[in-house]
């Protein structure tokens, strides 16, 4: 079988991004950068981690985003051809069941 990569962006706190970057990096097959985006006048303006991972680890990664989506220190996530500004939790939900109901169609049709 052969496992689709997905390429995750996430921007957001200084905290946030090190802690979301330290659990994607135990994922198997994954890798990310982190970056630190700089306003004109040099002050930091936010963080980014760039990953690529495995497709089915991308719930695990999410259920941990949540979290950070909740208390506001992500602003920005974005995955393949979806994205979103200001995330809330239930916009990560939908997007999880969204992908679960892709995940059992494709096992139905399969």
């Amino acid at each position: 079988m052969i496992s689709m990569q997905e390429t995750i962006i996430i921007n957001g706190t200084k905290e946030a991004t090190e802690a979301i970057r330290s659990v994607i990096d135990a994922q198997p097959d994954s890798q990310s950068q982190l970056t630190e985006r700089k306003n004109l006048d040099g002050s930091a303006a936010a963080w980014i981690v760039i990953a690529t991972l495995a497709a089915q680890t991308i719930p695990h990664v999410l259920g941990f985003v949540k979290d950070y989506v909740a208390s506001r220190q992500v602003k920005k996530l974005q995955i393949g051809d979806w994205m979103v500004e200001n995330p809330t939790p239930e916009i990560v939900e939908r997007f999880l069941s969204a992908m679960d109901g892709q995940s059992k169609s494709k096992e139905n049709n399969g």
